[in-house]
């Protein structure tokens, strides 16, 4: 039995490597990031409930896939995101501001359809993300006259789960495609004395263009 197991294992490592493809890619898209956590509506005001409104940013990077088989794929990426919060009244704006370079390591189940040169896909995966920019400014009547560095108490590295899902399209020997996914933060990113629950939501619309290595 245990022979049989390690004939397996050993064909299945053939197989996946004589079939094994790779892509290197770039990716960029839209964040609509928002504040989540059981103190986020505490944030503006520890006294006043304050429902924060979501703030539209940039993300955009890098990405490796390497493919087993027809239908399962790994991928890491690196990339820039935007996140935090805004908040408006009247004639003033306050934005949090939350940069990360963040590194997801997703799992990828592709849904092959005969003939055809489209490829859905899901995926699901750990991120981990490194604070670059914590910060909150406040304008009002379009001039700034606010702007506090929050870097001291903001977590330098946060912990998220990424899922959802995307179509390819076959281009030559590359593939086009579009994606949505959800960012879902796990720690709470405030690193005061006395720290908020609050933590990161972020749904994000990218294109990418991967560039096929075989």
């Amino acid at each position: 039995m245990r022979l049989f197991t390690a004939f397996l294992i050993l064909f299945l490592t053939i197989t996946s490597m004589s079939f094994a493809q790779m892509q290197l890619g770039v990716k960029g898209g839209l964040n609509i990031a928002n504040v989540g956590g059981s103190d986020a509506d505490y944030l503006v005001d520890e006294d006043v409930e304050i429902s924060l409104d979501s703030r539209t940013g940039f993300e955009g990077g890098l990405f490796f896939m390497y493919q087993f088989n027809k239908m399962f794929a790994i991928q890491p990426e690196a990339y820039y995101t935007m996140k935090g919060a805004t908040y408006s009244e009247d004639q003033g704006e306050l934005c949090l501001s939350l940069d990360y370079i963040e590194v997801p390591v997703l799992f990828k189940l592709l849904i092959p359809i005969q003939g055809s040169n489209i490829r859905p896909t899901v995926f699901v995966g750990p991120s981990v993300g490194f604070n670059t920019t914590a910060k909150v400014t406040v304008e009002y009547n379009g001039d700034t006259i606010l702007d506090v560095d929050l870097k001291d108490e903001t977590t330098s590295t946060e912990f998220c789960l990424v899922f959802g899902g995307g179509i390819g399209f076959g281009v030559g020997n590359n593939e086009v495609g579009v994606e949505i996914r959800y960012i879902l933060g796990l720690n709470s990113f405030d690193d005061a004395s006395d720290p908020y629950d609050v933590t990161n939501n972020v749904l994000n619309f990218n294109a990418y263009f991967g560039f096929n290595l075989h």
